[in-house]
């Protein structure tokens, strides 16, 4: 659990540099280890990548197929192609390397930190909402895709939605 745990960001604010956004994320487990995972990074000076995902299964194959998971979403990423680029790409990696059938959920954005537009796809994962400054709950319409790791050469789309100040995903 702690080696799982020391993957994840952890330290908040993670860019005190920058002003433009908060982000925050914890993660408790239902059991000892599992699968569910989030992470973030600056793909360059101007976007945000964030992610959230849910590997199926529990315990330590779990755990391990997050991790590998999560690295190869991460160094995708940073190549710092669109989002359904990026879950295309991992998607057949992961179907190249999956083994006892497992898959994993994501929901994947890049955020523009100066013009609020963010761009993302979803990999089966449940959609995220907006909170608008307004009190207003919008759920993040879905883009179509499936699960990663579960079929080969699958073309995942790319949606997109503008953030206002002072609105937040969750």
């Amino acid at each position: 659990r702690n080696i799982q745990l020391a993957i994840l960001p952890k330290v908040f604010p993670p860019f005190p540099d920058i002003k433009e956004f908060d982000i925050y994320a914890s993660m408790n487990a239902a059991k000892e280890v599992g699968g569910d995972f989030y992470d973030f990074f600056l793909i360059d000076k101007d976007r945000l990548g964030f992610v959230i995902g849910d590997v199926s299964g529990k315990g330590v194959p779990a755990a391990i197929f997050m991790a590998v998971s999560r690295t190869l979403i991460r160094a995708t990423a940073l190549k710092g192609i669109t989002a359904g680029e990026c879950m295309s790409y991992v998607n057949n990696l992961l179907c190249n390397e999956s083994v006892s059938s497992m898959f994993v959920t994501v929901f994947y954005a890049i955020l523009n930190i100066h013009t609020g537009e963010v761009e993302y796809s979803s990999a089966g994962h449940n959609p995220p909402y907006i909170m608008k400054t307004t009190g207003d709950i919008v759920e993040i319409e879905k883009t179509g895709g499936i699960v990663l790791g579960a079929m080969e050469d699958f073309e995942f789309n790319t949606g997109n939605f503008k953030l206002e100040t002072g609105d937040s995903i969750f």
